[in-house]
């Protein structure tokens, strides 16, 4: 699919999910079936970079001044690094290429010709996601490359005999808007749905009354997830 095209279907897809979405509030009215992949999309074909988090550990290298380079440099709460000469840097939400342009960017202003600086995340404490709910061992897990829903909910040894697989919840925070969906985890087995990709930072509820609670029987604005999906490849 040409660029225009994927970006003419994000656009519109978020439009129609912003008028059909917008009036939903509670758990029961989270989106299902085909609709569901339009707020939690299955895998896409090209990986998304890292993106730097609170707490995170990272190495901080700057070429030919070990005095300024850093081993073990913790991101704050508030998704700050303390550099030595330019103090703190926000870096949370950037990858470790763009980490690395802000603070050869500081470094040069004022101190080092062409500075060149890399990052490395040696810790990874933002790759994390929640599993809860009708599982065996709920939890924080941390999240190593490509996760599908199938994958998350066996991090937690799997459903409970009590667990509603047709009720398995995931939410998803993008730019402080919270988004949900409810997925069929019996025909996503069977190969009968696809298998939504599971991102840092979201969490999986299996069984609604567990979601019910969790959550306050309140779901919050949707539309936030939905403007980056694309439609799903042979319709599926």
């Amino acid at each position: 699919m040409h660029e225009p095209i994927v970006k003419m279907t994000r656009l519109l897809t978020g439009l129609a999910m912003s008028i059909s979405l917008g009036a939903c509030t509670t758990v029961e009215d989270a989106p299902k079936g085909e609709a569901a992949y339009e707020v939690i999309p299955p895998a896409p074909a090209v990986g998304m970079d890292y993106r730097i988090a609170a707490d995170d550990v990272l190495r901080v290298q700057v070429y030919h001044e070990p005095g300024l380079s850093l081993e073990d440099a913790q991101v704050t709460a508030a998704g700050m690094i303390r550099m030595p000469l330019i103090g703190e840097v926000p870096v949370a939400g950037l990858s470790a290429s763009e980490a690395s342009d802000v603070i050869a960017g500081k470094l040069g202003e004022r101190y080092l010709v062409s500075p060149q600086v890399t990052i490395f995340v040696k810790k990874a404490v933002g790759r994390r996601i929640t599993v809860d709910g009708e599982v065996r061992e709920p939890g924080l897990f941390p999240v190593e490359g490509r996760l599908g829903l199938l994958q998350a909910v066996a991090l937690a040894k799997g459903p409970t005999r009590l667990a509603s697989l047709k009720q398995v919840m995931v939410v998803r925070q993008t730019d402080g808007v919270r988004a949900a969906a409810m997925f069929d985890l019996s025909a996503i087995r069977k190969g009968k749905a696809p298998d939504p990709e599971i991102l840092p930072g979201d969490m999986v509820l299996v069984g609604l009354s567990r979601a019910k609670a969790i959550l306050g029987g309140g779901l919050l604005a949707l539309p936030a997830i939905g403007a980056g999906f694309v439609a799903l490849d042979g319709g599926r």
